[in-house]
């Protein structure tokens, strides 16, 4: 799949239900589908989402980021179920990232709070939570830590895009 490029049925979605009062809570379940499954980057999401209804970006931004915290914890708890084996037969490309290792490093020295900072940064965090999840993960931690470093990044994204929307039309 094209990063750049809007899922369809998000799309559809955001179009949906553009008009409507629970429009954020609709962007909000797609940021925890979004970061549950890790399917596709949700930031590719946010933009248009901001895009289409600009006045509502601080709420679309804390929404999305408390329930990609949500999404977060919900990750740990099925990586520390299934466990390393069955999770790295599934996704092997995992552990030979440069991201893995650096991840792995970050949360060996500073634990939640590089979950924090890896959550709101571009790196992927997919690695950092199933690093995490396999030591006794704090499935509470990775809330608070997920949703503190997304909420932060996609209320300053959607800042940018609200008051810059020309930079980011393309996205759409």
């Amino acid at each position: 799949m094209n990063k750049r490029r809007l899922p369809e049925w998000t799309r559809h979605a955001l179009d949906l239900s553009a008009g409507h009062r629970y429009y954020p809570l609709v962007v909000a379940l797609i940021a925890f589908v979004s970061t549950a499954t890790f399917t596709f980057p949700f930031a590719i999401v946010l933009i248009p989402a901001v895009l289409i209804a600009p006045r509502r970006w601080l709420m679309l931004g804390l929404l999305t980021g408390i329930a990609s915290g949500v999404g977060g914890a919900v990750l740990v708890q099925i990586f520390h179920f299934f466990g390393r084996e069955t999770v790295l037969a599934h996704y092997p490309e995992l552990v030979d990232t440069e991201s893995w290792r650096l991840a792995s490093a970050w949360l060996q020295d500073y634990g939640l709070v590089a979950l924090a900072v890896i959550a709101g940064s571009p790196l992927p965090q997919t690695p950092a939570i199933f690093f995490y999840s396999l030591a006794d993960p704090s499935v509470p931690g990775v809330l608070l830590a997920v949703g503190l470093g997304k909420s932060v990044k996609y209320v300053f994204l959607a800042w940018l895009t609200a008051r810059l929307p020309a930079r980011f039309i393309h996205y759409q």
